[in-house]
């Protein structure tokens, strides 16, 4: 099925230019990069195996574990905390222990990123350390003001709406700056709070997402292939 680069609230589109906002805020996994890449996937069968090591699961059964407390608490890490005492830092070292010889750098990205006004920030329920590895893939990581990773929420992920408020903390985001703040997600879902607070969202389109979509579409501005395409519709005078 061949869909259209961005077809929510075109109009709207057409009014944004390389200067409508202080703040562009970006998750990371299936955001930044092509979700077809499968760099994520990567990262999900190495949870499985965690849970199955560190609990004595089958393949089977951890699987299930993971799905169910993605689930229950929008991170497994979050769920493996709270019910299974498991230790975050080691999770995390363990999970994100992958290359991803896939990322090539993206002078494209590179360079619609540099034409943004204010400033850039990654705000992901992965580790700082994976963030920096993957956009270091991409060569873009000089183009980012901060990030904020899910030790830095400690341990409460996106869409816990306690996570935003610390997100908007750490960029020091206040009062109508939040009005000229756009975040960028995959995730549907993820967006909700921050439309709630006032932000304008992206949601980068894909099928594994697209019933959550459906559920929160009322809180998406825009939608778009991915980040470039959306670049590609403004006034960035690249």
């Amino acid at each position: 099925m061949k869909r259209s680069k961005i077809f929510l609230h075109p109009e709207k589109l057409n009014q944004i230019t390389k200067d409508s906002y202080e703040n562009w805020i970006f998750d990371l996994d299936n955001t930044l990069y092509d979700i077809n890449l499968g760099l994520f996937q990567k990262v999900s069968e190495r949870i499985t195996l965690y849970i199955m090591d560190k609990l004595y699961l089958k393949k089977e059964y951890a699987e299930r574990l993971q799905r169910k407390m993605f689930k229950e608490y929008g991170l497994t890490l979050r769920g493996l905390m709270l019910e299974k005492n498991i230790d975050p830092d080691s999770y995390l070292d363990f999970v994100h222990n992958v290359a991803h010889p896939e990322l090539e750098v993206d002078s494209q990205l590179k360079n619609f990123l540099k034409k943004l006004q204010g400033k850039k920030f990654i705000y992901t329920n992965a580790s700082k350390k994976h963030a920096i590895n993957v956009m270091d893939g991409m060569g873009i990581t000089d183009q980012f003001d901060d990030i904020l990773d899910i030790k830095g929420t400690n341990y409460v992920p996106k869409p816990d709406p306690r996570s935003y408020k610390t997100m908007i903390s750490k960029f020091k985001i206040v009062g109508e700056q939040l009005k000229r703040t756009v975040f960028f997600e995959d995730t549907a879902k993820n967006l909700k709070p921050a439309k709630k607070m006032g932000l304008s969202t992206v949601w980068i389109e894909n099928n594994f997402n697209h019933q959550d979509y459906e559920l929160n579409e009322k809180f998406i501005d825009f939608k778009c292939n991915n980040i470039k395409d959306f670049f590609n519709s403004i006034s960035l005078d690249i």
